[in-house]
């Protein structure tokens, strides 16, 4: 490892933040199983998942890299791109697809004024296409930082713009 990415680990995080993953370390009986817990923090903290940052959860949980990378790059919760304060995902599995997704994909790309999986310049926006949210009944599901919001329309689109 180069100095300048060993000084990336050892930076990435906060005194207060690494305070919190390593009460993740002592929550469950093993603690590996805080490892999702604590990567979804530093999601919320950083608005993405990089290599530095996993490497320091790697030391702080005493796991190899590879073990916390794997986790980062296996579940869609976890990013390798920076998100906006809001992630705005709109459902594409086939029920979606059908109800209209990639319409509304259109429209969240004109409204937000950014392509999927870029932020606005302000930092509060990005929106990506998602694998099945399990709302098939609201299709196109449309979800804002891990929460359904409903079914995804023009106007439902346009309001994001209003939220706080």
């Amino acid at each position: 490892m180069t100095p300048a990415a060993a000084l990336a680990v050892k930076n990435a995080f906060t005194p207060e933040q690494e305070k919190a993953l390593v009460a993740w370390t002592k929550k469950y009986p093993y603690t590996n199983l805080g490892l999702i817990e604590a990567l979804r923090s530093v999601q919320d903290w950083h608005r993405q998942m990089t290599p530095a940052a996993a490497a320091r959860v790697a030391e702080i949980f005493n796991l190899p890299f590879s073990h916390v990378w794997g986790v980062a790059t296996f579940f869609p919760t976890y990013t390798h791109w920076k998100t906006g304060e809001k992630r705005v995902g709109i459902c594409r599995g086939l029920t979606c697809y059908l109800a209209g997704s990639d319409k509304m994909e259109k429209c969240l790309e004109k409204t937000l004024g950014v392509p999927k999986k870029k932020a606005t310049a302000d930092g509060k926006f990005s929106w990506e296409p998602m694998e099945c949210l399990g709302a098939c009944e609201q299709g196109p599901a449309l979800q804002v930082n891990d929460r359904l919001v409903g079914k995804a329309t023009e106007e439902s689109i346009l309001k994001l713009k209003d939220m706080k």
